[in-house]
């Protein structure tokens, strides 16, 4: 699970909450406007630093039964609200960010008196593994979570899929992402892999450039990208092959010269919370705008892809404000012999090492 809080001089709005580790699990996001957070938590809370006035009615949690699905089968969201819904209900919006693979009703209305309500999705078939992210939305406060829907086994005796699917790195910078392959019960061979389409300037580097048999692994793609590189966005393909057939995805890089991002550097750093001390990461939104999100956090100190802990964003968009802000993880207090790689917009951190960095 992953929080975070707005820095402003007049309130703090923490939010908090748990994330399931990956494989397989589902992913919360909430997002409270009047004075801005975030966290991926089933059981997300709000809490006000400084207000005796009861916090107003908001939506505090969003449940998929199946969270993992094969595509073409159906899912059940249930949303819960943090009171009884009010005289006449809660009328919660909802909304797909892929809605031509996962279909949501645009609204549920939660009857008064009571604090959830159930709506049914239905997705549609994919080729390759897809997460989709869905959220809803009640009185200022947005809840999500991710929808992993999955190609029929039959489709393919293994898959390459990469985690995060984007990539935002400053010229002059560098950043990271995973390539992970997963096998049918059937395949038992090795993969190797390899990268193509970086333009010149842009170095990848894959480490471990072979998945051993049976053919389920990851690798961790690091991205380098010279100062001369123009802005834009560049598409790389990792590719898997065990000789015969050859699966592949793609990360698509943005790279931004140092005046056009609106997120300022990423600063790794240690947040003294409550008795407690969490990975975390800061920065500066320069301006209002919608970035892509990602986290990835590690056992040990060097990012080994093998040594996952968590992840949380996906790539998914998420809305901020001109503010400050402070990412941690929630479910690893203490716990400082770790590491963790940040992507925000158009910054992507370097590997950081929790035992070096200072307090936040």
């Amino acid at each position: 699970m992953i929080s975070f809080q707005k820095r402003t001089p007049w309130s703090v709005l923490l939010l908090a909450a748990s994330l399931c580790t990956l494989p397989g699990c589902g992913d919360n996001a909430q997002v409270g406007t009047s004075g801005g957070g975030f966290s991926g938590s089933p059981t997300a809370h709000l809490e006000s630093a400084s207000s005796s006035v009861a916090p107003p009615t908001v939506v505090s949690w969003f449940a998929l039964s199946p969270s993992v699905l094969i595509g073409g089968n159906l899912s059940t969201a249930k949303v819960y609200l943090s009171r009884v819904a009010p005289s006449g209900g809660a009328l919660v919006l909802l909304a797909s960010a892929n809605p031509a693979i996962v279909s949501i009703p645009a609204s549920v209305r939660v009857p008064a008196g009571l604090n959830s309500a159930s709506v049914q999705l239905t997705t549609a078939p994919v080729t390759a593994t897809t997460y989709v992210a869905l959220t809803a939305s009640y009185n200022n406060s947005i809840v999500g979570k991710n929808l992993k829907v999955n190609p029929p086994r039959s489709l393919s005796a293994f898959t390459v899929a990469a985690s995060p699917t984007s990539l935002s790195i400053q010229a002059g910078g560098s950043g990271s992402s995973n390539v992970v392959t997963t096998v049918n019960s059937s395949f038992n061979h090795s993969l190797l892999l390899n990268v193509s389409g970086q333009p010149a300037g842009v170095t990848v580097n894959l480490n471990p450039t072979m998945v051993a048999a049976p053919g389920s692994g990851s690798s961790q793609v690091d991205v380098s990208v010279d100062s001369n590189v123009a802005a834009g966005n560049y598409s790389i393909r990792v590719s898997g092959t065990d000789g015969i057939t050859t699966h592949s995805a793609t990360i698509q890089l943005t790279v931004s010269n140092g005046s056009s991002g609106i997120v300022g550097p990423l600063t790794g750093c240690v947040l003294n919370q409550s008795g407690h001390r969490y990975q975390a990461v800061k920065f500066q939104m320069n301006q209002s705008g919608t970035v892509p999100f990602n986290a990835l956090l590690f056992f040990g100190a060097t990012c080994d892809p093998n040594q996952r802990a968590d992840q949380f964003g996906f790539g998914n968009p998420l809305s901020l404000g001109g503010f400050g802000y402070t990412f941690w993880f929630h479910d690893f207090p203490d716990q400082l012999n770790t590491s963790a790689i940040w992507t925000v917009g158009n910054q992507t951190s370097q590997c950081v090492d929790y035992t070096k960095v200072p307090g936040c």
